[in-house]
Order: structure tokens, then C-alpha cells, then sequence
């Protein structure tokens, strides 16, 4: 479990698979992620979640309400390349389960852990030109960077939009001033000072 202030990401349980299936069924959600699927039904979304087994490329994590303890979404890290240290991210929010700020400690979290407890050093995304609350929080308030423009690369409610390509390395959260303070989060343990056992000691217990 990763926990934050207000909400913890943890593994996709079995219990979750109706929540996302509704996450993955909501047009307004829906509409505003890059991706897109036929509608899903919960032999869909079991098998979903049966094949996330075993993936060494792949962690989807629920996003967790802490005072409910309901789910309110989905993160995680997809594509995950480890000689190059990189991964594709991305936050699916159900609006209705939403509170003010949640999005952000969600993005923030995910960082955190990517960088500092998973060893990546680059996170990237894509975000559709008219999601302007994504762009909001993972560019203004999380230190993400517009790397591209991908015109009229997909298609939304009868026209074609623009998608923007975003990321993120370690240095651009660390140069953020709440860094150090999800860093404690997702890393209780104090790792600054090192033991260094006198020879008499080793000796007895090497």
C-alpha cells in the first residue's frame, strides 16, 4: 500500500472490478481519457484483471478514498521499459467520488513512488487538447512538461483533437516543493545514516 494524506493507492482487488467497470463505462470519463473501448461487461473486466497477472510491465493501482476507503480511480505504470528506466502514466478519477485536490496528491504519489521506490527516472502520458483540469494538474501544479502536439491525432464526440505528449524525469519532481514531503510518504524508513560495526563485532556475528 502506498499511502498518501488524503487517499493510498494498493493493488487492483477483485472487489474493485465493478467500480471499474463503471469508470470504464462512464461516457464523461470516458470522453476525456486518450484511449478508447467498446463497452465493458464484467466478463471484460474479470478478464482484464486476470491478465495483469505475472506482468513485470505493467502495475495498475486503485486509487483508494482514505477516510471512505472506496475506490475513486485508477493509476499506475504501463509500458514499463527498465533498461531505459521509463513509464507510461496516466489517472483515471470517477468525478463523483472526487474531492478537491485528490487528483493532484494522486499524480504526486504516483511520482513519488515511480522515482524513489520503483527506480524509474522518466514517467510519460498523453493528454487530449480540451482537458484542460489534466493539463492543469499535471503541468501547472506537478512539474510535467509538454514534450509534443499530435494534431487532430484523435477522435472525440464527431471531430478530430489535438493529443499532447507530457513527462516528467526525476529532477522536475525534485525541483518541486513538495517533493521531499511525498518522499516521506512513500519512504518511512530512514535511510540518511549509515552503521559501520566495529571489526570486534563483525567478527562475532559474520
Amino acid at each position: 500500500m502506498i499511502k498518501g494524506k488524503s487517499l493510498y493507492l494498493r493493488p487492483v482487488e477483485q472487489c474493485d472490478l465493478a467500480f471499474m467497470q463503471e469508470l470504464a463505462n462512464d461516457a464523461q470519463i470516458s470522453g476525456a481519457v486518450v484511449g478508447w473501448d467498446f463497452p465493458v461487461s464484467s466478463l471484460d473486466q474479470q478478464r482484464w484483471l486476470e491478465s495483469m497477472s505475472g506482468n513485470v510491465r505493467t502495475r495498475r493501482l486503485t486509487v483508494v478514498d482514505s477516510q471512505s476507503h472506496e475506490p475513486i480511480g485508477l493509476t499506475g505504470l504501463w509500458d514499463i521499459d527498465w533498461h531505459n528506466q521509463s513509464a507510461l502514466t496516466a489517472t483515471k478519477l470517477h468525478p463523483a467520488r472526487l474531492q478537491k485536490g485528490m487528483g493532484t496528491e494522486a499524480i504526486l504519489l504516483t511520482m513519488a513512488w515511480s522515482f524513489y521506490v520503483v527506480g524509474l527516472r522518466r514517467l510519460h502520458g498523453s493528454i487530449l487538447d480540451f482537458n484542460g483540469p489534466s493539463l492543469g494538474a499535471y503541468v501547472k501544479k506537478c512539474g510535467w512538461r509538454i514534450e509534443g502536439r499530435e494534431a487532430e491525432s484523435v477522435f472525440r464526440k464527431g471531430r478530430w483533437c489535438d493529443l499532447y505528449r507530457v513527462a516528467a524525469l526525476k529532477k522536475d519532481f525534485d525541483a518541486l516543493d513538495v517533493a521531499q514531503e511525498y518522499v516521506g510518504l512513500v519512504c518511512p524508513t530512514v535511510v540518511d545514516d549509515v552503521v559501520t560495526p566495529e571489526p570486534s563485532w563483525w567478527r562475532n556475528h559474520s
